[in-house]
């Protein structure tokens, strides 16, 4: 099961300071840089019959390596964020 946990590209706990996105998973910390280690992104939202409705954001990076962040809610970091990608890296949208 952590094997499972540690490999996970998905994380609902992130937080951006200027232009590094750090993203904590169970075992682990990613940072990127998002001006120079973002190649595209895009936003959507999922609804789902038992869980709700999830905001994700899909992050392909120029390693080819797709990172994903979610949350239940469109406020806080997620809107924090979807608006600096909004403003920064407008070319990049898909």
């Amino acid at each position: 099961m952590a094997v499972l946990l540690a490999n996970s590209k998905t994380s609902i706990n992130f937080h951006l300071v200027d232009n590094k996105l750090t993203i904590l998973h169970p075992f682990k910390k990613e940072v990127i840089n998002l001006d120079t280690e973002l190649n595209s992104w895009n936003y959507q939202k999922i609804n789902t019959l038992w869980r709700g409705k999830f905001y994700s954001i899909n992050l392909k990076l120029n390693s080819g390596k797709w990172t994903k962040v979610y949350s239940r809610s469109r406020s806080g970091n997620m809107e924090m964020l979807i608006n600096y990608l909004e403003t920064t890296a407008v070319d990049k949208e898909s």
